[in-house]
């Protein structure tokens, strides 16, 4: 009797409460989604961070090229009068080439004063080329 007791028992049991709930935890489409979010994710933040390094060199080098101009017309304009002339030179800094060309216009914009002008160029991947542009005016008086 007590084998049937026990069966009646259980039912009882069952009954109050109710149908058996499902385990808990993470299934495997829910572990695959949550990969694919990160991986999403980690791919976007690595791209941010491979453009932000090449913004970064590109305004670095065009720091230098500012410097290098900067030092170029301090150059010319150090020259007596008669001597200021136009000039250029290959000069590469960390292994970037740069193109630094000066040039001079006579009387321009009056009368025994000299425009002096410094182009400075670097290439710029992919298959560009920037430069930096500074002028400044000498007075043969």
């Amino acid at each position: 009797m007590s084998g049937v007791l026990t069966g009646t028992t259980a039912r009882l049991r069952r009954a109050m409460n109710g149908p058996p709930r499902p385990q808990g935890g993470i299934g495997l489409a829910e572990v695959v989604v949550a990969t694919l979010i990160l991986a999403l994710v980690a791919i976007g933040v690595s791209q941010f961070f491979a453009r932000g390094r090449h913004w970064f060199d590109q305004e670095e080098r065009k720091r230098v090229a500012t410097l290098l101009a900067q030092e170029a017309l301090e150059r010319t304009v150090a020259r007596p009068y008669a001597q200021v002339a136009e000039w250029g030179e290959e000069r590469a800094v960390e292994s970037v080439p740069f193109t630094i060309a000066v040039t001079v216009q006579e009387d321009a914009p009056e009368p025994d004063l000299k425009t002096v002008r410094c182009v400075v160029a670097w290439p710029a991947p992919p298959a560009a080329e920037r430069s930096v542009s500074l002028a400044t005016l000498v007075c043969g008086r």
